[in-house]
C-alpha cells in the first residue's frame, strides 16, 4: 500500500499561521505591537524576506496594520464567532450585525445510500435532496454547506427557501428542533470548497458534521459544515457539571 502523500507547508504560512492562532488566543490583542522582523526572524529562524511574505499576508487578511517607522500592529478583530446555541445561519449573522445570504451550488434529488440512510433513520432507496450551499456574511463566502433531506419528510423544500433559511422553513412547518450532534475534524479542503471560500487549500479546515434531531426523535437532516478557517470560528462551551 503506497504511504499518503504529504503536504508540506511553507515556512511563511507556518509563521502566519501561528501569529494568527497568538492573535486569536489573546496573546496578542487589538493594537499591540508586534516583535520586529528581526525579532521575528531570529524567533523563527527565518529569513526576514519569509517574515515580510507573512507579515504581508496577516496585513492584506485584515489581522495587523502597519504604521510607517512604527512597526505592525494587531487590527481589531474581523473574525465572526459561530454560536454555540441551535440558531438560524441568518439569525446568527443579523444577531452579530452582519447581512446573511446564501448560494445554492447545488440541488437535486437522489437516493439515500446505506450511510447517509442509517444517518437519517430511512430506507437506503429512499429519496433524499442533496444540497451544496455557499453561506454568506456582508457578502464574503465563510461556510461551505453540504445537506442530505428525506424527501418524504420536506416534500415542498425548494431552491427558494435554501436561499432563505431551512430553520425558518421548520418553524413555519411545526417542526420542532430539539438539538443537533456534531462531531468536528479538522481537514485539508478539496480544492474546489477551497476556491469557493477563497482560502488557502493548504490550510487546514473546520468540518463540521451536524446531525439535527426533532423532539419527535426523527432526524431534520444531516449537514456537513466546512468553515473558513480565518473568517468563520467554532466557539465551545463547556461547563461543570
Amino acid at each position: 500500500m503506497a504511504a499518503a502523500k504529504q503536504t508540506r507547508i511553507p515556512r511563511y504560512k507556518q509563521i502566519e499561521n501561528d501569529l494568527i492562532d497568538k492573535i486569536n488566543s489573546g496573546v496578542y490583542v487589538t493594537d499591540d505591537l508586534l516583535p520586529t522582523e528581526a525579532e521575528l526572524s531570529k524567533e523563527y529562524n527565518v529569513s526576514r524576506v519569509t517574515v515580510r511574505q507573512a507579515l504581508g499576508n496577516l496585513t492584506t487578511k485584515g489581522y495587523i496594520y502597519r504604521n510607517q517607522g512604527s512597526g505592525s500592529f494587531v487590527a481589531k478583530p474581523n473574525v465572526i464567532q459561530r454560536t454555540p446555541l441551535i440558531k438560524s445561519f441568518s439569525d446568527d449573522m443579523r444577531d452579530m450585525g452582519k447581512i446573511p445570504s446564501s448560494i445554492v451550488n447545488t440541488f437535486s434529488v437522489t437516493t439515500a445510500g446505506k450511510t447517509v440512510a442509517r444517518i437519517l433513520g430511512i430506507r437506503p432507496e429512499d429519496r433524499i435532496y442533496y444540497i451544496e450551499r455557499t453561506r454568506m456574511a456582508d457578502d464574503v463566502p465563510i461556510m461551505f454547506e453540504r445537506t442530505y433531506m428525506a424527501v418524504d419528510l420536506h416534500p415542498d423544500m425548494s431552491i427558494k427557501i435554501l436561499e432563505s433559511s431551512k430553520y425558518d422553513y421548520a418553524e413555519k412547518k411545526g417542526y420542532d428542533i430539539d438539538c443537533d450532534y456534531q462531531n468536528i475534524s479538522a481537514i485539508f479542503p478539496p480544492e474546489y470548497i477551497a476556491e469557493i471560500l477563497r482560502c488557502d487549500p493548504k490550510m487546514p479546515i473546520i468540518k463540521i458534521a451536524n446531525t439535527v434531531y426533532m423532539k419527535s426523535g426523527q432526524i431534520f437532516d444531516f449537514d456537513e459544515l466546512y468553515l473558513h478557517p480565518e473568517l468563520y470560528q467554532l466557539n465551545i462551551v463547556k461547563r461543570r457539571e
